[in-house]
């Protein structure tokens, strides 16, 4: 049922343009600062964690309250995933003749950096979404987006204390180093895999886990589409070549999970 409603709100996400209503977070951030002006916690852990655990406690209640079939189950599975991916679609920021300013790019930035933000873009927009989904359902992919769009907030806003923007970020860490793992794999898996995969030994070791490092993620990016997939005649952009390793990638956790439900059956 997972592989389903993932399949279906990829398809769907990647046909038919989200509306902006769809795509709007503001109800979240309303609350944010609703619980921050009302409720003074010392510890500013707590606080993250009621701010990004009360909406997902409230709105799978809800959920599992409506839902009586497992065709209701799919439906409600799909629309939170479409929801959740995004919330702006990566092709946009790319097909758009603005793609550096939405990135908040210079025009100028070296070729890594660029590739580095587009694949963390990517993680964001899709990977960490269907991750969590995978492992906790609804729930999960909730979490993400919510602890996502916390990031999104408190990093913009001038009033947010060091604690508090500190706090979310390590929240994001931990959020997204098992994510940056199975992205280099599928990453090794829709490239050169040799290459990939000595490119990030010198990353697996218990201190990188400590300190849930994510660099190879993106040095593996970097070099699979410079090293592997640039070719010197290519007419293609840097930023069409990276999104097409990227939905490769994406096809590979696709695959992956239909093997896992095949041999779980």
């Amino acid at each position: 049922m997972k592989l389903l409603a993932l399949i279906i709100a990829y398809l769907v996400c990647h046909t038919i343009k989200k509306p902006d209503r769809f795509r709007n977070f503001h109800w979240y951030q309303i609350w944010m600062n609703w619980l921050k002006q009302t409720i003074h916690f010392n510890n500013k852990e707590i606080t993250l964690i009621l701010t990004i655990g009360v909406p997902v406690l409230i709105i799978s209640l809800i959920i599992n309250g409506l839902v009586y079939s497992a065709m209701g189950g799919l439906f409600i599975s799909v629309l939170v995933l479409c929801y959740c991916i995004g919330p702006k679609s990566i092709e946009e920021d790319v097909e758009s003749k603005e793609v550096h300013k939405r990135l908040g790019l210079r025009k100028n930035v070296k070729i890594p950096v660029l590739i580095k933000t587009l694949t963390q873009v990517s993680m964001h927009r899709w990977f960490g979404v269907f991750f969590w989904y995978l492992i906790l359902g609804i729930a999960g992919t909730l979490i993400y987006r919510l602890a996502e769009r916390h990031d999104y907030f408190v990093s913009n806003n001038k009033d947010s204390d060091q604690d508090e923007k500190d706090n979310s970020a390590k929240l994001m860490k931990i959020l997204n180093y098992p994510v940056a793992w199975m992205m280099v794999v599928s990453l090794a898996i829709a490239s050169d895999f040799e290459r990939i995969i000595k490119k990030c030994k010198p990353f697996m070791n218990v201190n990188n886990m400590k300190n849930m490092d994510d660099t190879f993620l993106y040095e593996a990016a970097d070099f699979a589409v410079e090293i592997c997939e640039v070719e010197e005649n290519d007419e293609k952009s840097i930023e069409d070549v990276t999104i097409g390793v990227l939905k490769r990638m994406l096809v590979v956790w696709l695959v992956f999970v239909s093997i896992l439900v095949i041999f779980a059956n």
